[in-house]
Order: C-alpha cells, then sequence, then structure tokens
C-alpha cells in the first residue's frame, strides 16, 4: 500500500463545527463585510459581497449541518459577531473552470497537516464532506470544495426551477 503525501489544510470553525479545508484553496481571510441579501437564494447563500475587485457569493455552509425540517434552527441571516470570509479559489480542470465564493466562518483556527491514514470516513450528510481527519486538536471535518460547489449550484437550480 503507497503512502499518501500530508496534506496542508486551514482549520476552521462553522457554527461550532472544527472544520477544515484544503489550503491549496484558500487564498485569504477577510473580515466579514458588506454582505447583501439576494432575495430567494438558498439558505446556503448568505448574499454577494465585493470582495478583491469581484462581486463574490457568500456562503454559509453552517445550514447544511442543521436536521433537515428544523424550524428552532438558526436563519441563514445570523451572523455571528466576528464572521470571517475565507476567500476560496479552485483551479480549472478538466473542463471545468476556475470558482471564486467566499465562505463565512466563525473564526480560522489554524494551518495544519493532516494524512490518510489519521482520517475516518465523515458523517452521510451533508454530502461535501470527505473526511473525518485528526490533528493534535482532535477530530476536523474536511470539506471537498468541488463537492461544495456542486452543492450549490445544485440548491440555486432548485430554486431558480421551483
Amino acid at each position: 500500500m503507497a503512502a499518501t503525501a500530508p496534506l496542508d489544510v486551514v482549520f476552521f470553525e462553522l457554527r461550532g463545527l472544527r472544520c477544515a479545508l484544503p489550503l491549496g484553496v484558500v487564498r485569504k481571510v477577510l473580515p466579514m463585510r458588506n454582505v447583501t441579501p439576494v432575495p430567494l437564494a438558498p439558505a446556503v447563500v448568505r448574499g454577494i459581497a465585493p470582495v478583491q475587485g469581484f462581486i463574490l457569493p457568500v456562503l454559509d455552509l453552517g445550514v447544511c449541518f442543521q436536521p433537515a425540517g428544523d424550524e428552532t434552527a438558526e436563519s441563514a441571516a445570523y451572523r455571528f459577531p466576528k464572521d470571517k470570509l475565507l476567500l476560496i479559489e479552485t483551479a480549472p480542470d478538466a473542463g471545468r473552470e476556475a470558482v471564486r465564493v467566499a465562505l463565512a466562518v466563525e473564526r480560522v483556527v489554524c494551518i495544519g497537516t493532516v494524512d490518510e491514514q489519521h482520517s475516518r470516513v465523515p458523517p452521510p450528510r451533508p454530502s461535501f464532506l470527505s473526511a473525518t481527519v485528526l490533528d493534535t486538536s482532535g477530530p476536523a471535518l474536511l470539506l471537498d470544495m468541488e463537492r461544495t460547489i456542486d452543492y450549490v449550484r445544485n440548491a440555486i437550480s432548485a430554486v431558480i426551477g421551483s
């Protein structure tokens, strides 16, 4: 069995959950400013915001971790007082263009390294989780950015199609 290369990740908190993203897709951490809600957008889209010369969708993936049909769940408009934005950019490949979005997070914790031998199968929901990774601070949910973007596209298509 071949050894896998370590993966550098950014650890962050998302509605109280410890999560991680590959460092290669995170371009910058910015303060949350000037987010404009988008009428009729799915809950995962908190709004749009001007970020470094682009108007980007601001995603609140925390709503994806709420139980389905939970009427007491926090609304997508809820804002933690010190929310940050992770500026995310995926590389173009295999006929897919690059994607640039801003991810709303409670706080960025640190940068670390994980490897496959310290990962476990992720929870079954939401579908964009690729693993539960472990480091010295404990477990974190590793997000797959490509599947996350597909999830958001499908949510938007469902709203547009209805």
